[in-house]
């Protein structure tokens, strides 16, 4: 299953870089979602779902790669349930527009289970439009974080960024090897002083080392506070109002019920006229 598209934010392109990774708004629009928390620079969370095709709890994890701040990030997402199990990688790109920022979305998605079952055509009919209602909610949780932010002076906090593993020690180097069958050499001998011409050597002054002098740590500058709000959850039940208009204009296209609706509007007339 592919999925593509795009959404203007009512934000800059800052404001809605900071927000797609910060787990408060993360949890409000994701319809269902019990748990969401980041860990290691992964997303783990669980996420119970009862939309149309897709009903039941998930289990799962979302990596974030590819970072190129903050004009692109690549998502893999691996979720497991009893319902089945989603596997999607997508990639987002945001760029300004005017004094919004566009984001376009490309995703291939894997399903898998009795969720499978439905009918691929059903499943991206309502993947669409959980799509489309999530986007709606982060737009609008984007601009309320961001006013919240504004109002109190501090500055967004910049997305987390992946753990770097640790340099290796440097390797030891080994001593150079002795030629075989050589002895090694012997250090030669001081020359010993002729007594007889000897002059005693004037005491050499005594070196005082300088206190070594230790560089002070160098200032790490603390993250910006975060900035309270209350976000504006996603209701199940508008998102299953929408998958159901996404459903049935998939299921139906508009030329169809057009159709059906001038069908109705001239047997209406008929039978008035008729009578």
């Amino acid at each position: 299953m592919k999925l593509e598209g795009d959404y203007l934010f009512d934000a800059t392109v800052p404001e809605v870089w900071s927000a797609l990774f910060d787990p408060v708004i993360l949890a409000a629009v994701m319809p269902g979602c019990e748990k969401l928390d980041l860990v290691d620079g992964s997303y783990v969370g669980e996420i119970k779902v009862k939309v149309g095709p897709i009903q039941g709890k998930f289990a799962g994890k979302v990596d974030l790669k590819d970072k190129d701040e903050p004009h692109s990030y690549t998502m893999v997402v691996d979720g497991r349930g009893a319902p089945g199990f989603v596997k999607a990688t997508a990639g987002v790109k945001l760029a300004a527009e005017g004094t919004g920022t566009r984001v376009r979305y490309d995703a291939d998605a894997q399903v898998g289970g009795k969720i499978a079952s439905v009918g691929q055509r059903l499943i991206e009919a309502s993947a669409r439009a959980i799509v489309a209602q999530s986007l709606e909610g982060l737009n609008t949780n984007i601009k309320l974080r961001a006013a919240a932010y504004r109002a109190a002076g501090v500055t967004l906090p910049a997305a987390p960024a992946a753990a770097e593993p640790l340099a290796p020690p440097p390797a030891a180097v080994p001593p150079a090897p002795e030629t075989p069958g050589t002895a090694p050499a012997a250090p030669a001998p001081a020359a010993l002083p002729d007594a007889a011409s000897a002059t005693p050597a004037a005491p050499a002054p005594a070196v005082v080392a300088a206190p070594a002098v230790v560089a002070a740590p160098a200032a790490v500058a603390a993250p910006p506070p975060a900035v309270a709000f209350t976000p504006v959850k996603t209701k199940q039940s508008a998102l299953a109002n929408a998958v159901a208009k996404e459903v049935a204009s998939s299921m139906f296209p508009r030329s169809v019920l057009v159709a059906i609706m001038l069908i109705e509007a001239l047997i209406i007339v008929w039978l008035l006229v008729r009578h």
